[in-house]
């Protein structure tokens, strides 16, 4: 397999990364290319199929209108779903194949403007997709024809985005849906797009161009025609839920690191103790990503003359237990990363073709075997959603508690009564200056948004195909609700983040000591002029804020969050007088879901920061 950092990935149905997913799903640079050994399996896989078709068309002709019984294939010589019994004339095969893409291709975006790009899937959700599709069959258990295979990586090579709409999928039979809406471009049907290959910027409605110029966007004289099995083997899989579930795992891993980070520049800001994070405390517990987390923290942390300042014994629980609540949702990200690792290198499709080899419930003796089955196919259930649904509803639930203490966090620090003698809103000239406080707002307003998309989608089930397939996971539901819970979590850290570099200058820049008395109140008590009081506050707080004093405040750091501070202050400036703060939470945002903040500290530490832990047994 190739490289981190190569511009080439090599993929053979069993090896896929999750850190290669993404770089593909977002970088159209790098280009795919497909294991000599596994495309044999296709081929061998696809010339099990002609036989079937071969076989199956020979005995219709002699017993097909009403004779002996001719050997069905599901998917292959038979309807689909409720149509399972149905057979095919041999002159209707291909066509069943195409017939499968048109009528699934029936997916719906959130209004009715065909040309709104936010009824879509965004373009990395498309290509990961693609990626996937593409692993899976080249495990040579499909049938597909080998020049879908070549579709696929034109498609992403040639960064062509097919429009997808975002919801019409229940995560069980695969993600029917919106994989028809992918290949039935194939058939000249449908849109899509060419992402831009320099920027990540979202397309727009004039982007959009109809399926009939397809070819010529991939430099290609024709497209491949859907044939036998085709179809099915394209549409079936939960693949889109399995991309989805995949890119949020790579980004959650990153994302606990910056909730790590948040935390460490909190219990600095407030003067915190230590002791919470001493790895005896943790080793006696026994929880891996506790003790991970206390690992970071403390070691972020180390070199800090701000901490172990305050006289309380105890800090507060978002502070004090950091550990325990990050390293629950640091376990929960491994576990989602195992059963994303597994989705991504699985078999998927069905039936599934194993040659040679004959099923658990096969007669033994060949002559009891019903002539009207074949006997190496395999209609089964690895398309069910079910894995991915659950994986993606408990990720949600992690990262949302993420988001739940780092709101508490900053609500401590913007609280005078509970931030250890900082201003209230951490603003200088307070009255006329409202400060940090609506930032505490928007990330309350987007932990309540969270709570309620944090109820599981996989509880739920509702039956299609008249009951034929009566259970289902509801897998595409739950791993978008995870994509905006995770954007969510980012915006609420990145408010920590900013919350917390301007506490930490107020505590090191203008030397505040961690007290529990409020310090507008001490003015109040000596009986200082409010107005010359708030003068003099905002001097100094700009005073020490200087760009040319940044390096003493960062001395005075531990040694991983100096690092963070700095690296906020290069995006964002520290708010002296009131300004709208949208663009501030915006940059550092950007930072984070780039993985700038957690990249810049782990470079910074003697060790790195604990990556997520693999799941292991007790």
């Amino acid at each position: 397999m190739t490289q981190k950092g190569g511009h080439q990935v090599t993929l053979d149905g069993s090896s896929l990364t999750i850190d290669q997913l993404v770089r593909l799903a977002r970088d159209v640079k790098i280009q795919v290319v497909c294991d000599a050994m596994a495309l044999e399996k296709v081929n061998e896989s696809r010339q099990h199929i002609e036989d079937i078709v071969k076989n199956y068309t020979e005995a219709y002709k002699e017993n097909g209108d009403g004779g002996n019984p001719v050997k069905q294939v599901y998917g292959v010589t038979t309807g689909f779903g409720e149509f399972k019994t149905i057979p095919i004339a041999p002159a209707q095969l291909e066509q069943l194949q195409r017939n499968i893409l048109l009528s699934h291709a029936a997916g719906i975006g959130i209004n009715s403007d065909a040309d709104d790009p936010a009824n879509y899937f965004p373009a990395e959700v498309v290509r990961a997709t693609l990626v996937i599709r593409l692993n899976t069959l080249l495990k040579g258990y499909s049938g597909v024809q080998p020049a879908l295979l070549d579709f696929i990586v034109n498609c992403l090579h040639a960064g062509v985005i097919p429009l997808v709409p975002l919801k019409g999928s229940v995560g069980s039979s695969g993600d029917l849906c919106p994989m028809a809406h992918i290949f039935v471009t194939l058939l000249g049907e449908g849109r899509f797009y060419v992402a831009d290959q320099d920027t990540n910027r979202h397309p727009s409605r004039t982007d959009f161009q109809p399926a009939s110029k397809l070819a010529q966007a991939l430099g290609v004289e024709t497209l491949p025609l859907p044939g036998y099995k085709d179809g099915l083997a394209l549409t079936n899989g939960a693949t889109v839920s399995a991309a989805m579930l995949g890119m949020a795992v790579h980004d959650a891993m990153s994302l606990a690191s910056v909730a790590d980070t948040a935390a460490a520049m909190t219990l600095e800001a407030i003067c915190g103790r230590t002791r919470a994070f001493d790895p005896k405390v943790h080793l006696a517990r026994g929880q891996q990503g506790q003790i991970d987390c206390a690992s970071n923290i403390l070691s972020m942390v180390s070199g800090s003359s701000l901490v172990n300042r305050c006289e309380e014994v105890q800090d507060a629980y978002s502070v004090r237990c950091a550990p325990t609540v990050h390293g629950a949702s640091r376990d929960t990200i491994a576990y989602a990363r195992m059963v994303a690792q597994r989705e991504m290198n699985a078999a998927c499709d069905n039936p599934l073709f194993f040659p040679g080899d004959s099923p658990c419930d096969a007669p033994d003796d060949p002559t009891m075997r019903d002539p009207a089955m074949d006997w190496e196919a395999y209609s089964v259930g690895n398309f069910h959603g079910q894995p991915i649904a659950l994986a993606s509803d408990f990720l949600a639930i992690a990262l949302a508690e993420l988001a739940n203490i780092s709101e508490r966090r900053t609500q401590m620090l913007l609280d005078r009564n509970h931030n250890r003698n900082l201003p209230a809103n951490l603003v200088p000239a307070p009255g006329v200056n409202s400060g940090y406080m609506i930032t505490q707002y928007s990330a309350a307003s987007l932990v309540s948004e969270n709570k309620v998309l944090a109820h599981p989608a996989s509880v739920d089930s509702v039956p299609t195909s008249a009951n034929t397939e009566d259970h289902n996971a509801m897998a595409t539901i739950a791993a978008r609700k995870l994509r905006t819970v995770l954007a969510n979590v980012q915006a609420v850290l990145a408010i920590e983040l900013l919350v917390a570099a301007q506490a930490i200058e107020w505590r090191a820049g203008c030397h505040m000591k961690p007290s529990v008395k409020p310090v507008t109140a001490d003015a109040d008590a000596k009986g200082a002029d409010v107005g010359e009081y708030r003068e003099t506050s905002s001097k100094s707080f700009a005073e020490a804020t200087r760009e040319e004093n940044r390096g003493e405040i960062a001395s005075q750091l531990g040694v991983g969050t100096r690092s963070a501070y700095l690296h906020i202050r290069e995006l964002v400036s520290p708010v002296i007088e009131d300004r709208t703060l949208d663009e501030d939470i915006r940059l550092v945002r950007q930072a984070i879901e780039q993985g700038l903040i957690s990249g810049a500290i782990d470079e910074a530490l003697p060790s790195g920061l604990v990556p997520i832990s693999s799941l292991q047994s007790a």
